[in-house]
């Protein structure tokens, strides 16, 4: 009996100690700094030295969290992205867990943490500091407490699941997806629809709100930025057929083809026996995919936008694809999920190492590569210009110069175009106009031959555009236009 046990108990240190060296992975990509911060990441950051309890596009979290790890690991893109691999290594640890309770199987629960810790959308959310990690792992744990409150017949769980979307709501605005496809559930479940006559879940989302409240406070005092912004994802965009199936391949890609094609096969076999057990996990995170297909379907959509709907199918599906019949196919989907993602990172690695690739292998890096080559460039041009201030044309590249620039100084942004440009944080920020007297650079994203009116009546004498090319190791990433101009006489 000793004896046969002993492989049972080893099994649990074998899955954590895969993980863990899936952690180690995380962090060594990062520190080896195989990728600039994104746009988005370096927008954050910025935020993170304003702190506040909103954002003109973004619920606060994100700041709150990157301004603690800048604090543990400094203003670097480990500091950035400090708490990444740790929410990636959490989602993973509480998938095996749930899973293992779900299905009663450590088989189940093993391939729960590895769908979690290996299919491309997942294990980026490990490398990349952004809104989604942080509200994934929220909607985690609110499916998962509303689990509790239901099958196992915990109130207190109602609670614990109002808290998670409240925090969920404070990340990213996504996570009213949620309640909204829980509550639909509940109503048209024979068997959980009583749930509704107790006051436990409508509690429960007084106690969301209440934790949401400071954000909404912060938007009514800044003419409902936040809220505008979301609506206008919601509703811009085009859609159509095109735009519908780009983004069906789109989420088979960052899912895995292999295991994507699995697991809703799976549902097609299985999905009329569901149990209202699992269909707790099924339904409400196939309502949020729905949700997301519709809206593929009349405007835009980003690939990363459903990846929360993935938790409970996820959870559900590490059931049947655990099961013997299954195992080769789940093994191969795994196996060429991680071929993907190596693909991803050898691509750059080679590309270190003077690799001749095709150019369209660099395409997916191009928004993290070039940016220490223009801010190099942006410090060439500032000798001998001290006091001066710098301005982009692109929001995101303010930020990002900000972060890259030697001294990490403040750098404005201003908008040149003929038409008004989609609102950011910057609107909200003091602008240049305290600067009079000192000198600018203006980096301008493309060749642009002239220097805006708007900008060279505003100074004493500007000298000649100079076009940039931010280069490395045979890739032209960016093309720039630097203008430097003398004198600031004001607004």
């Amino acid at each position: 009996m000793k004896n046969s046990s002993r492989p049972t108990r080893w099994k649990p240190v074998g899955i954590g100690l895969v993980l863990l060296a899936i952690l180690a992975i995380h962090y060594a990509i990062i520190v080896l700094g195989l990728l600039h911060l994104s746009g988005d990441e370096a927008q954050y950051w910025t935020w993170s030295r304003h702190l506040a309890w909103g954002y003109y596009t973004k619920a606060p979290i994100i700041a709150w969290i990157i301004a603690l790890g800048t604090r543990i690991a400094g203003n670097t893109d480990l500091g950035v992205r400090f708490f990444a691999p740790l929410f990636a290594f959490a989602l993973t640890a509480m998938a095996y867990v749930f899973a293992r309770q779900i299905h009663g199987s450590y088989r189940a629960g093993a391939v729960a943490a590895l769908l979690f810790a290996l299919t491309p959308i997942f294990f980026l959310g490990g490398q990349v500091m952004t809104t989604d990690i942080p509200m994934v792992t929220c909607w985690f744990l609110a499916l998962w407490a509303v689990w509790w409150a239901l099958v196992r017949d915990r109130p207190w769980a109602w609670y614990a699941a109002g808290l998670a979307v409240g925090l969920g709501l404070l990340s990213k605005y996504n996570m009213g997806v949620l309640p909204m496809a829980i509550l639909v559930y509940l109503l048209l479940s024979r068997h959980w629809r009583r749930t509704l006559t107790s006051p436990h879940p409508w509690l429960a989302a007084l106690l969301a709100f209440a934790v949401i409240s400071p954000n909404l406070w912060w938007n009514s005092h800044h003419h409902w930025v936040t809220m505008e912004a979301t609506w206008g994802n919601v509703t811009g965009g085009r859609g159509g057929w095109e735009h519908w199936l780009t983004f069906l391949a789109g989420q088979a890609g960052v899912v895995s083809p292999v295991l994507f094609a699995l697991i809703f096969a799976a549902l097609a076999m299985r999905g009329r026996r569901l149990t209202p057990q699992m269909g707790i996990l099924v339904w409400p995170s196939l309502l949020a995919l729905t949700f997301y297909l519709q809206k593929a379907w009349t405007g835009q959509v980003d690939v990363n936008w459903p990846v929360a709907s993935y938790v409970g199918l996820f959870l559900w599906a590490a059931g049947p694809l655990s099961e013997r019949v299954w195992a080769r196919w789940t093994a191969a989907g795994l196996a060429l999920s991680v071929l993907l993602i190596g693909l991803v990172l050898s691509a750059n690695l080679l590309h270190r190492a003077h690799v001749p690739l095709p150019t369209r292998w660099y395409v997916p890096f191009k928004q993290m590569r070039g940016w220490s080559e223009i801010a190099a460039a942006v410090d060439r041009a500032g000798r001998g210009l001290a006091p001066y201030f710098v301005v982009t044309d692109f929001y995101q590249v303010s930020a990002t110069l900000n972060f890259y620039l030697a001294g990490q100084p403040f750098v404005y942004y201003q908008s040149f175009g003929p038409r008004p440009a989609l609102g950011n944080q910057y609107a909200l920020w003091p602008g240049y106009a305290g600067r009079r007297g000192q000198n600018a650079i203006l980096v301008l994203c493309g060749d642009i031959g002239h220097i805006p009116t708007s900008w060279r009546a505003h100074f004493a004498s500007c000298r000649q555009p100079v076009f940039f090319t931010a280069r490395s190791e045979g890739v032209n990433w960016h093309r720039m236009t630097l203008v430097v101009c003398e004198d600031y006489q004001g607004p």
